[in-house]
């Protein structure tokens, strides 16, 4: 139900928050019956099935030209320290994983180097419907992007007077922030009118799953303006049917909005993007529309970025396989000793304030390798060279494929691959020591399963006398 006409003008994205600097004062009460509450919205509001803006968006034939865009564009890279390069349309990917037909949006962390250096300015992807939505459900069925310093987020956005200041009309889905130590363990659950008017609920999820598990699963809110006939306001957010978290009051817009999916890196506060690139896997994309019950305001204010049709984004294909055998390893075949402008880093190989060494380029198992030197130094505190990489938000129960080539340079030379599980203040909670052995390149490898209250993986290679050489280094997720 139309309320009334308000034009306005563009304007950039949304900015998240925490609490309300105004007050929200919640005013329904009605009891929930939590196990059914997902099926039995009909006992709340009816669906207006004729809608012409309803949709079922499924991959099989691709992103429909009638209800999307592809949007380019970027927001908030002016603060120093997490300048990024926004969403653009080559990281649009089709795929199919043996079952599904799915659009991939690849994430690139601070260490991807493909079609040109992006210079440790990450960069994601983004869709957006044509059509301003009203009260509803909005579903999703999607694998977040695993990685740490991205986010996931599906959400509703317009502004009906060109400043946030004033009006900021959304509701979001955000997975990969930073609240609570690690990055998928909560979601953030937000309703906002404007800047000082919101509301963000980080929920632990944790019971029922981590948000970065490689499985799809399907995330759903439903906006009312008029819950239960009662004239209250109010977001229901869900996982897999499971009602995670309510929103009530004068937090919650009453304006339409187009529909955004996206994976951006925001600066700084979803942590660090230390990786080459990864992907956030959609399966199908939904709006129903409740019926006129429900009112809303009309905000025709558009989108202020590139947008074009799906068909004209040039979307390629992608075969599953790089998705499924990702390496979660930067800079893994070692061929060169670039340094990273983000972090100093070998491209996400960092240096043990411990070493005393040095690294050099070396014939590899296949092309170059890295050569570990222990150098000169003979103090027990310093002695040695050691690389170290950590991949985080690595959960209880996660499997992981970890393999690397490994040779000593002489008879005389000793160093080590050593793998430690720790939890998520960094504390070690399992180690192994692996020695390093042979003469020839020989690979080293282990089937991880981690244990509880692990939240990251770190890997040393290490020379602790002489030198040691390294190549070809995988960290493969297996479920």
């Amino acid at each position: 139900m139309k309320k009334k006409i308000l034009l306005a003008m563009a304007l950039p994205l949304f900015l998240v928050g925490c609490d309300s600097a105004e007050t929200n004062e919640p005013t329904s009460s009605k009891e929930i019956n939590y196990e059914t509450y997902y099926e039995d919205i009909e006992d709340r509001v009816s669906y207006d099935m004729q809608n012409e803006n309803n949709f079922v968006q499924t991959m099989e034939n691709g992103l429909n030209d009638d209800i999307f865009y592809s949007l380019e564009g970027a927001w908030h890279t002016d603060v120093a320290g997490g300048e990024h390069n926004g969403m653009k349309h080559r990281n649009l990917f089709y795929t199919n994983d043996g079952t599904n037909d799915l659009l991939a949006i690849k994430g690139r962390g601070y260490y991807n180097r493909e079609e040109g250096t992006i210079d440790g300015k990450p960069e994601g992807g983004c869709i957006v419907t044509k059509n301003h939505l009203g009260p509803g459900r909005y579903e999703i069925q999607m694998a977040a992007m695993p990685r740490e310093g991205g986010v996931t987020a599906m959400w509703t956005y317009c502004t009906t007077t060109g400043s946030e200041a004033s009006s900021q009309n959304e509701i979001d889905i955000e997975i990969g922030g930073t609240t609570n130590a690690t990055n998928f363990e909560s979601m953030w659950c937000t309703s906002w009118v404007k800047k000082t008017l919101k509301q963000t609920d980080t929920v632990d999820v944790t019971e029922d799953l981590y948000l970065n598990d490689g499985k799809i699963h399907t995330y759903t809110f439903d906006w009312y303006t008029n819950y239960n006939d009662e004239d209250v306001k109010r977001v229901d957010w869900f996982i897999d049917g499971k009602l995670i978290d309510s929103i009530e009051g004068n937090v919650v817009p009453e304006h339409e909005m187009p529909l955004w999916i996206g994976l951006w890196f925001p600066p700084l506060w979803s942590g660090q993007a230390s990786f080459e690139s990864d992907y956030l896997l959609i399966k199908e994309i939904s709006y129903t529309a409740f019926d006129e019950t429900q009112y809303y305001e009309t905000c025709r204010s558009e989108p202020g970025y590139n947008k074009i049709d799906p068909s004209d984004a040039n979307i390629q294909t992608l075969d599953y396989s790089i998705i499924k055998n990702l390496n979660k390893l930067s800079n893994s075949t070692f061929e060169s000793l670039d340094i990273a402008s983000k972090d100093d880093s070998y491209y996400g190989w960092k240096v043990d304030t411990a070493s005393s060494g040095s690294v050099e380029l070396t014939e590899g198992k296949s092309g170059n390798g890295f050569k570990l030197n222990a150098g000169t130094n003979t103090s027990d505190a310093f002695h040695g060279q050691y690389l170290k990489q950590t991949l985080t938000n690595a959960f209880e129960g996660y499997k992981y494929s970890f393999s690397i080539d490994a040779k000593k340079y002489s008879s005389e030379s000793s160093g080590n691959v050593e793998i430690y599980i720790k939890n998520a203040t960094g504390k070690t909670i399992e180690k192994e020591i692996i020695p390093v052995e042979s003469l020839e390149y020989t690979t080293i490898t282990r089937e991880l399963v981690l244990p509880e209250n692990a939240y990251q993986i770190e890997i040393d290679i290490t020379a602790e006398d002489g030198s040691i050489c390294y190549d070809n280094a995988s960290l493969i997720f297996k479920a």
